[in-house]
């Protein structure tokens, strides 16, 4: 989109801005027009400058000053390549791919500013102000068209048949046709005298017009085809553009940029003639006419003629309708207040039944009537009653835990087994002898909510409840959701077609899948089985994504095979055979990857310096009908097999990640579709310490200080078991000094006893025994001594004494070498 505050890219979700602020060499941001290049990108003329635009990648082109002040204001390229650029003066620019060549007009042409350049065959198209202009590149000649001299030209565009129109300020649309200009004739008052937009339809020969107060139209086969719900919608028309999905692109005054698609789904409202916009149950007759019900209007009959309305006023017992069933020639209807019977012929409300009449609980919820032509009537407090053929009230009071049940569906299944779900108490089942069987649902699905029972081609039940879609097969509950391949969760009503699909409302839309797949996932043991469902929103024509559901029927399928759903704006009804098969998800596209501040486009070989630790990766898809729905699955590969679900999120966000080289992945997926895998590649740097060889060096310094460590310890340990060694020597030797100064203690102590021993011989021992030694010589030589004093006795006493003093020398002696060697 050019606008004046840059160029936009949109991929259906998210806008990019392109401008002076973000793109070297663009010095204003205003943009007049674009075209698309057969180089796969887009021109696009700035007031200053060509800019070549493709994804991410702008290349600006700025003119030379020899050409003067230009300000571009239309562009487009030739079959050949060539680019024109129109200016404000008048002049017409060539752009060869490397240089600007201004081509000069006759003065007397007069062209001004030029609006509109289109190139068809041999010629470029002029549009503005001043009128109608061609520039044959052959021949190099300008050409005026006198019809259209001083008409303010606002658009020109040529249809699939080669036909050349001209939407004018004022005068209206013109057409060139074998080179002769001629007015069309459009209905006068309707706007068609201020046209601002014209463009080719190529989906066929018709022609978008666009006014300058009444909204678009479309010209085809000289027919005028209005859309009045998108004209309510819009100012002045600006521009417009058709897609490959034929919706179409307005753009205009005050309203931005609107996308307006066709619609899938036929939606009856208030406009129709209902008397309330919000529907909670339908019914079609034997007559084809559609019964819708409503929560304060009564109930409406809706068929090609007419919308009848029945309420109290027309004998209706209340306005709130919750359920409507037929028995032959009459209408059922369930209120708030009782049920009535209408005479389906005549279309009158014969009779009202009430607790008069044995109506026990008179807000009927459900009506169903069976193949014994029995009505079956579900109420609140675990009453369900039976209206038969005889017009008898038969009350079956349920109990236990069934005692307080809401009734608001009811079905009989292939066998003749009656079906009925409640609000809050799971479902349950009556025979042919009215035998009741209850199956609670509280522990797969908390909100034991059965709003629909639907009978597979197997013979197999599903379930539709709050929690999403139950399946009971052989006595067993299993759940699915969104996990499963579905759009939602929140489920009202389930309704096979012709076509083998199976149509589901409920909170967020209608959502359709294949019968055969639900068949594969109820039997599939694998978890990551997933089916594709299709989901139906405002993007398809709804006015509002939320359906009804709790009464019964709340949808049924119509004789022509369409699908009914009552919604909380109007009844919606979906053609199968009109639902157009989705073309193939593109993959996605990957953005730019961000850190800080930092926006890094989308390359390969993307550097994150060290140190960063948290950026995100931005990608997306180009999806202009259902972007939301779009989900997103992300890996870094080095990291894992597994994908991440992202949702409908388009940002990856990563922390922490350790320095290396990463490949990022991607790929989308839509109703079950998944596309091709994007990638790219890129790097976190490392600080110097979270290098390869700084970690080598340190596992190098690592194993050198343990060398030296273990070199110490070692070295401790001998030191240690050396001083081990030596203090148990030295203690040995301590012990070996102890014994030896004991020794020598002892051989001291004996030196003494010896000197004790000498001393006692030399001194006391010596003397008495001299003594008595001289004694006895004394006595033997008696007669030869004639001094001697002493007699003969005395000298023999003496001798005795000294003998017992020598005998006490030695026992002294004696005991004294005893106590020695004792100790």
């Amino acid at each position: 989109m050019a606008t004046e505050e840059g160029l936009v890219r949109f991929d259906g979700r998210t806008f990019k801005n392109f401008d002076h602020r973000n793109t070297p060499n663009i010095r204003t941001p205003t943009f007049n027009d674009l075209t698309l290049s057969k180089k796969g990108g887009i021109y696009a003329a700035n007031s200053n400058a060509l800019v070549y635009a493709e994804f991410n990648n702008l290349e600006v082109f700025t003119t030379p000053t020899d050409l003067g002040p230009i300000r571009f204001t239309a562009i487009t390229e030739t079959s050949s390549g060539e680019l024109f650029l129109g200016t404000q003066n008048g002049d017409l620019v060539l752009f060869d791919g490397h240089d600007f060549k201004k081509i000069n007009s006759p003065e007397n042409l007069k062209i001004g500013y030029i609006r509109e350049l289109i190139a068809f065959e041999e010629e470029i198209l002029i549009g503005g102000p001043n009128g109608f202009f061609s520039f044959d590149k052959n021949s190099g000649k300008f050409q005026s068209h006198d019809l259209l001299i001083k008409k303010d030209v606002k658009s020109i565009t040529v249809s699939t048949n080669k036909k050349i129109y001209i939407g004018t300020k004022v005068n209206g649309l013109f057409v060139v046709e074998h080179k002769k200009v001629k007015k069309v004739d459009l209905p006068l008052g309707s706007g068609f005298e201020n046209i601002t937009a014209i463009e080719a339809s190529p989906s066929d020969d018709g022609i978008w017009i666009g006014t300058s107060s009444n909204g678009i139209y479309k010209f085809l086969d000289g027919q005028i085809i209005s859309f009045a719900n998108i004209n309510s919608s819009l100012n002045e028309v600006w521009d417009i553009y058709e897609d490959n999905q034929n919706a179409i692109w307005v753009s205009g005054l005050g309203i931005g940029i609107s996308r307006f698609g066709k619609a899938h789904l036929e939606i009856i409202d208030e406009k129709a003639g209902l008397s309330h916009s919000v529907i909670l149950t339908t019914f079609e007759d034997s007559e084809r006419g559609i019964w819708l019900g409503t929560p304060g209007g009564g109930i409406n009959r809706v068929t090609p003629d007419e919308v009848k309305k029945f309420s109290t006023q027309d004998g209706l017992s209340h306005d709130l309708v919750l359920s409507v069933a037929q028995r032959g020639d009459y209408i059922f209807v369930g209120t708030g207040n009782g049920l009535n019977k209408i005479h389906l012929p005549s279309l009158k409300v014969e009779k009202v039944y009430n607790r008069e009449d044995g109506i026990v609980e008179e807000v009927v919820y459900c009506l169903m009537k069976d193949s014994k032509d029995n009505l079956w009537i579900g109420t609140i407090n675990g009453i369900l009653q039976k209206l038969t053929p005889n017009d008898e009230l038969k009350t079956i009071q349920l109990e236990g835990e069934l005692i307080n049940a809401e009734i608001i569906f009811g079905m009989e299944d292939s066998k003749g087994v009656l079906w009925f779900g409640t609000f809050g108490n799971g479902f349950f089942s009556i025979n042919d002898y009215e035998e009741i069987n209850h199956f609670p649902i509280h522990e797969v699905a908390p909100s034991q909510m059965a709003t629909c029972i639907w009978e597979d081609p197997e013979g197999d039940l599903w379930i539709a409840s709050q929690d999403g879609l139950l399946t009971y097969v052989n006595g067993n509950l299993q759940l699915f959701g969104k996990k499963d391949g579905f759009q939602f969760e929140t489920i009202y009503k389930l309704i096979p077609d012709d076509e083998g699909m199976l149509w589901i409302s409920g909170s967020q839309g209608i959502q359709s899948v294949a019968i055969s797949q639900l068949m594969a996932l109820k039997k599939s043991s694998d978890n990551a089985y997933r089916i594709s469902s299709t989901l139906f929103d405002k993007s398809d024509g709804l006015l509002n994504n939320e359906f009804n559901g709790g009464f019964h029927p709340s949808g049924w399928k119509l004789a022509n095979g369409k699908i009914l759903f009552p919604s909380m704006e109007g009844a919606v009804i979906v053609d199968p055979k009109n639902i157009k098969v989705r073309s193939e998800l593109s993959p996605p596209y990957i953005e730019a990857l961000k850190y800080g501040n930092n926006e890094i486009d989308y390359k390969n070989g993307i550097r994150i310096p060290a140190g960063i630790t948290f950026f995100n990766i931005k990608y997306g898809n180009i999806e202009f009908e259902k972007p939301l729905a779009i989900r997103y699955y992300y890996r870094i590969k080095e990291l894992g097999e597994d994908w991440i679900d992202n949702d409908n999120r388009n940002i990856a966000y990563f922390s922490g990640l350790p320095p290396g080289n990463y490949e990022f992945q991607v790929k989308s997926e839509q109703f079950g579709e998944r596309s091709e895998i994007a990638s790219v590649s890129f790097s976190v740097e490392a600080f110097f310490y979270q290098t390869l060889w700084f970690k080598f060096l340190s596992l190098f310094a690592v194993f050198i200080l343990g060398y030296f460590v273990k070199t110490l310890i070692t070295s401790e340990r001998l030191k240690l078991e050396l001083e081990k060694k030596i203090k148990s020597q030295t203690k040995d030797l301590e012990l070996k000094n102890q014994s030896l100064t004991i020794a020598l203690d002892n051989l001291e102590k004996h030196n003494k006893l010896l000197e004790d021993v000498a001393w006692t011989q030399s001194h006391k021992f010596r003397g008495p025994l001299s003594k008595i030694m001289g004694m006895i010589k004394t006595l033997r030589n008696y007669e030869n001594y004639k001094n001697v004093k002493l007699s003969k006795q005395d000298i023999m006493e003496d001798i005795e004494v000294s003998s017992m003093e020598l005998d006490k020398i030695l026992r002294e002696l004696n005991t004294k070498l005893e106590e020695k060697y004792e100790k």
